[in-house]
């Protein structure tokens, strides 16, 4: 499930916009979090609107030097609930050589833009240090988009390989609505908003290489079914219809409330995007 990118225009006053223009980090007021991790802002002089910068200073291992690690933006009016767009990231090794450069604008109708999300979230634009595939060491993910009826996310993700020391884009990551990572399980959780009768979800692992879904709960008005990854195939391991029986209903969300698999009173299903994801793309 993909949100469609929404096409707005974007008045650009500066030239050759690649979210490679990085100000120095001297330029930009540091703050020091509880884990060590480092994070800076830097904003016009209108910080409500224009270019924003968000970089985030972290060890992909313990054994490993800080890296930068920079998102660029651009932010449209006041409100919240405007389109910004998300333009680029650069990562840059301990010596200032980048390792990654990522451009994300392109031009529509002769405008330029770039992933289309929501004001919002354009504090940080989603960026995320966080061990996504469960190796042991850090990756790095950015939103891709963020918006629809239920505020939904997606984001782009490159995954460190230790024997090449160099990060590799993962398209399959990028599929997954509203991802929550759970260490303990190494799994991915995915709730997307997609009706009112929904209450279902994802549950991805990372098995060659890939993001894989394992399981699936997809719910109606009507009634659910259960799907399991087996002999690499999905298979039906559960079918219940409920129509408009609401003691059904509750029967079966309770089931899937207290099932050990799903455990659906979990925050780590959320089903409206934004920031609500933060605690959860850090694998807690």
């Amino acid at each position: 499930m993909k949100k469609s990118i929404y096409v707005l225009t974007l008045l650009i006053f500066f030239l050759g916009i690649s979210g490679c223009n990085i100000p120095p980090v001297g330029d930009m007021k540091s703050i020091a979090s509880a884990s060590g991790v480092k994070e800076s802002n830097m904003d016009t002089p209108d910080s409500s609107s224009g270019l924003h910068t968000y970089e985030i200073q972290d060890r992909l291992h313990e054994s490993m030097p800080e890296y930068r690690f920079v998102a660029t933006g651009v932010v449209q009016g006041e409100d919240e609930w405007m389109y910004g767009f998300v333009m680029g990231l650069n990562v840059y090794d301990n010596n200032g050589e980048s390792i990654l450069s990522a451009d994300f604008s392109e031009i529509l109708d002769g405008e330029v833009s770039g992933y289309h999300v929501y004001n919002g979230m354009m504090d940080t634009m989603g960026l995320h240090i966080t061990d996504a595939n469960f190796d042991g060491y850090k990756d790095v993910i950015i939103l891709n988009s963020f918006g629809g009826a239920h505020s939904n996310t997606w984001y782009d993700c490159w995954l460190w390989d230790p024997k090449t020391s160099s990060f590799a884009a993962s398209k399959s990551f990028a599929e997954i609505c509203n991802p929550a990572l759970d260490v303990q399980k190494k799994c991915i959780y995915s709730a997307g908003g997609s009706g009112a009768a929904y209450w279902g979800g994802s549950i991805y692992k990372f098995i060659d290489g890939e993001y894989v879904l394992t399981n699936e709960l997809d719910t109606d008005w009507y009634g659910l079914v259960e799907r399991e990854l087996v002999n690499g195939k999905m298979e039906i391991v559960r079918e219940v219809s409920y129509r408009e029986d609401n003691q059904i209903l509750e029967r079966e969300q309770k089931y899937y409330r207290d099932n050990d698999l799903w455990q659906l009173d979990r925050p780590h299903w959320y089903w409206s995007g934004g920031h609500h994801a933060d605690q959860w793309l850090g694998g807690e």
